[in-house]
């Protein structure tokens, strides 16, 4: 499995998939390719191909650009939960909260690892991590235990005033961590959650996503994506760079407080079906308003 370990440091910002473009695979290689898809399901020789810190563009409007947040922000501890996850796109994920989060801000990133079988995901990921300019670590379920119990088991030992959980697979844009905080600063019971972009599973192209639109959830509770409704719009005044008020929030990406994370109950560990914490989380704080900032951009190759 050589080819899992190939990816490396750019220091250039010329090679494949910098500024968030397309990497095309040669016709020759595409069968490879289609059997290397299978292992994650996405273009893993692609990944592969991308420097684990790759330049991306910077898609925010240009008043989130010169916004200037307080000096006083609280830090944030970062959690992150894999299984089996590719190499490339987890260090991908490491590199881009290191690289795009001022370093007050950022006290560490915690790793947790439900029960991987890759041999690449103990000893050389532990060793790799040790060699990084913020704190990372990294902790191991013992047996396979799901998105839910992982992350209550990583939030349960951050030192972060606020606890940013984020998806194995995804990049951080410029600026996307202070509009976040900013946000828990003025009111420490909202539950941020940037806008989340994407990288397409065939090339990793990053693709900008709308800020025009919010979570809702049908009677099915399947969470879905709405238009944001003229009310909001009216009460932002058309200033596109203030929060947008969602009654539901996707649950893979967002920043809440810690001590109100535990205030509320956290997670409820009984919860074993993917995507049902979108909803629950939303529930517990539907008793006050939670937002969906629209300031930075995060992408995200889950598809």
């Amino acid at each position: 499995m050589k080819w899992l370990l190939t990816a490396v440091i750019s220091r250039s910002h010329e090679g494949p998939g910098e500024m968030g473009k397309a990497v095309n695979i040669p016709k020759d290689d595409q069968e490879k390719m289609k059997e290397l898809f299978k292992i994650n399901q996405f273009n893993l020789m692609a990944s592969d191909m991308i420097a684990l810190n790759r330049s991306l563009p910077d898609v925010r409007l240009d008043g989130c650009k010169t916004k200037v947040y307080p000096d006083d922000l609280p830090n944030t501890s970062i959690v992150i939960v894999f299984h089996n996850e590719a190499w490339s796109t987890l260090l991908r994920t490491v590199h881009s909260v290191i690289n795009r989060s001022p370093r007050d801000l950022l006290v560490e990133i915690v790793l947790v690892d439900d029960a991987s079988e890759r041999d690449f995901l103990k000893l050389k990921l532990e060793t790799y991590v040790q060699t990084l300019e913020v704190p990372v670590k990294i902790l191991r379920m013992e047996q396979r235990s799901g998105l839910i119990r992982a992350r209550l088991r990583g939030a349960a030992v951050t030192k972060g005033q606020v606890i940013t959980f984020l998806d194995a697979h995804c990049e951080c844009t410029e600026g996307w961590l202070e509009a976040l905080l900013a946000r828990i600063r003025e009111d420490r019971r909202a539950v941020v959650c940037p806008i989340i972009d994407v990288i397409s599973d065939e090339t990793f192209e990053y693709m900008a996503g709308s800020d025009m639109t919010y979570g809702g959830f049908n009677w099915k509770l399947n969470f879905r994506w709405y238009p944001v409704p003229q009310r909001e719009m009216d009460r932002r005044k058309g200033d596109r760079t203030l929060p947008v008020r969602t009654p539901t929030m996707a649950g893979g990406l967002f920043s809440i407080d810690k001590t109100y994370f535990e205030e509320i109950g956290s997670y409820d560990p009984g919860m074993d079906i993917w995507g049902g914490e979108n909803l629950e989380m939303s529930f517990r704080v539907s008793d006050r308003e939670h937002h969906v900032i629209i300031l930075p951009d995060m992408v995200d190759d889950s598809g």
